[in-house]
């Protein structure tokens, strides 16, 4: 074989690469944290001044998981008061894995959510709730096994 062959069998090599490395990279499935950035950008002061609202409270929201599911447990000053809002399941590597649902807790400030919703791996959970016309929001991570 002379190098003229040579040279060849490399070019197409070469472009049988860059083929696979084109067809692999548009069949990955690439999703975006929010599908409407500018919105969520634009009432982003209101997670600000969420957050500074959980801060002040005596506890956080604490985020357990049970045999029966995963426990959401409000602190005391907001058992029994009427508090409305949604918390949000958000998993990074998967947009269809995600969960959300409006705040429902008993009169003990307690929200049990069923395990069967969630797959195993890491979530990241955003609370965001109003009690009395304050907002408060709260952002935790958790492994559910």
């Amino acid at each position: 074989m002379n190098w003229g062959h040579k040279i060849i069998i490399v070019f197409v090599v070469f472009a049988a690469g860059i083929l696979t490395l084109v067809t692999k990279s548009m069949r990955t499935k690439i999703d975006m944290v929010t599908k409407d950035y500018y919105a969520e950008e634009l009432k982003y002061q209101q997670v600000i001044d969420g957050k500074k609202n959980a801060h002040s409270l005596s506890a956080p929201v604490m985020i357990s998981q049970q045999s029966e599911g995963i426990a959401v447990t409000f602190p005391q000053e907001l058992h029994g008061t009427s508090v409305t809002g949604k918390i949000k399941f958000y998993r990074p590597s998967d947009a269809a894995m995600d969960v959300e649902m409006p705040l429902h807790l008993s009169s003990d400030g307690i929200l049990v959510i069923n395990r069967q919703l969630f797959h195993k791996g890491s979530y990241l959970v955003k609370l965001q709730w109003e009690n009395q016309g304050k907002p408060f929001y709260q952002e935790e991570s958790l492994h559910i096994n």
